[in-house]
C-alpha cells in the first residue's frame, strides 16, 4: 500500500503506576496456567516458561484504560502541536478495554473530552498487538481518499479481565494506553513508506475471549497455537517484511530499526532469528511493562525516539502479529 505523503508526527503511552511482579502473577494465576499448558508436551511446557524473559508489569487500578489514553494523546497532540480542534480523524484500535469501562467507542469519548468536535470517530477491536498497522494502513485510506483530513489521532488502551494475566503459552499482560499523530501537513517525523497487513479467519479462536460463568475470560488454546499458528507464524511475517521492502526498492540491510513487540523472549528471539538479525539485548519496556497489547510497538517507538537514537534518513520497519489472527508490519523513512 502506498501512502499519501502521511508522517508519523509523534507518539506517546502513558502506564498505571500500580506493578505486579510476572512470578507473582504466575503464582496466583497457576490453577490457568497448568490447565492451558496440561496438553502439551513436556518440552512445549517448560519452553513457555522459560522463554518468557519478562519481569514485571503496570496494573490499572484508579486508572482505567480510557484514563491512560486520554493522558498519551494529550501529550502526543502537544508534541505535535496539533490543536485538538483540528483532529480530523480518531481511530481507537484496543483491543482489551477493561471489564470497568463505560464506552462502546474510546473515540467517541476522546473526541469530546479533547473538544475535537468535527473528528471522524472510528473504532474496531481485532487485530491484538497487530492492531497498529490495521489503524495505519485504516488511517492512509482515508487520508488518501479525503483531502480534508490531514490530521489523524490513533489511539489504544488495554487492561484483561481479572484472573487473566497469564496468556500462556504467548504472554503476560501489563496494561498501558498508547497515541500515534499522523500528519500530511508536515515535514516532522517519519514517513511512511508501506503498510502491509494480513488475517487468517479460521485461526480468530486460537486465542478467544469468552465468557465462563458469568465473567469473561481469554482463552488461549495451545495445542492449536503450537500445531497450527507457530509453524506459519513467522513464515507470515517473513512474506510481509519482503512485500513491503519490495514495494519500496528497499532490502533487509537497508533497515536500521527494527520495533517489534513485546511477547516474550522466546518470541523476539525467533523474529531475529527469521530475518538473521544479530543478538541485540530487548528494548526496556519488556522487562518493565511486559505485553500490552495493541501498545507495544508505540511504547517501544516512543522509547527508541526519546533516546535519540533515530537519525535523519534511517529506514524503520516495524512487525507484530496478533489475535485475529493478524499479521502487520510498515515501513518508514526518518
Amino acid at each position: 500500500m502506498t501512502t499519501p505523503g502521511v508522517r508519523i508526527a509523534s507518539t506517546a503511552y502513558a502506564v498505571p503506576p500500580g506493578v505486579e511482579t510476572v512470578e507473582a502473577i504466575l503464582e496466583r494465576e497457576k490453577a490457568r496456567v497448568e490447565a492451558v499448558l496440561a496438553p502439551l508436551r513436556p518440552q512445549a511446557r517448560k519452553k513457555a516458561l522459560d522463554a518468557l524473559g519478562l519481569t514485571r508489569v503496570h496494573v490499572c487500578g484508579e486508572k482505567q484504560p480510557y484514563d491512560l489514553i486520554l493522558e498519551a494523546a494529550s501529550a502526543a497532540l502537544t508534541e505535535a502541536g496539533v490543536d485538538p480542534k483540528n483532529v480530523d480523524l480518531i481511530i481507537d484500535y484496543s483491543t482489551l478495554p477493561g471489564e470497568k469501562s463505560l464506552f462502546v467507542s474510546f473515540a467517541q469519548k476522546l473526541s469530546s473530552d479533547l473538544g475535537a468536535e468535527t473528528s471522524l470517530n472510528l473504532s474496531f477491536k481485532a487485530g491484538g498487538c497487530a492492531g497498529l498497522h490495521l489503524a495505519l494502513k485504516t488511517a492512509l485510506a482515508w487520508m488518501g481518499a479525503d483531502q480534508r483530513i490531514a490530521t489523524a489521532l490513533l489511539i489504544a488502551g488495554d487492561t484483561p479481565p481479572a484472573g487473566n494475566r497469564s496468556l500462556l503459552p504467548v504472554t503476560v499482560q501489563g496494561d498501558a494506553g498508547s497515541a500515534v499523530v499522523l500528519r500530511r501537513d508536515t515535514a516532522e517525523g517519519p514517513l511512511l513508506l508501506g503498510v502491509e497487513v494480513m488475517t487468517a479467519g479460521h485461526l480468530h479462536d486460537a486465542i478467544a475471549l469468552t465468557s465462563a460463568d458469568g465473567r469473561l475470560e481469554i482463552r488461549a488454546d495451545a495445542v492449536r497455537l503450537e500445531t497450527e499458528v507457530m509453524p506459519i507464524y513467522y513464515l507470515n511475517l517473513l512474506r510481509l517484511v519482503d512485500r513491503v521492502l519490495t514495494q519500496a526498492s528497499l532490502k533487509l540491510a537497508d533497515i536500521d530499526h527494527f520495533v517489534y513487540s513485546n511477547i516474550s523472549r522466546g518470541d523476539r528471539d525467533g523474529f531475529r532469528r527469521m530475518l538473521g538479525l544479530p543478538e541485540a539485548p530487548p528494548p526496556p519496556a519488556m522487562a518493565e511493562y511486559g505485553h500490552t497489547f495493541a501498545s507495544d510497538l508505540a511504547i517501544n517507538y516512543t522509547d527508541l525516539r526519546r533516546s535519540g537514537r533515530i537519525h535523519p534518513g534511517q529506514i524503520l520497519l516495524f512487525a507484530s502479529a496478533g489475535i485475529g489472527f493478524t499479521w502487520g508490519v510498515t515501513l518508514a523513512r526518518a
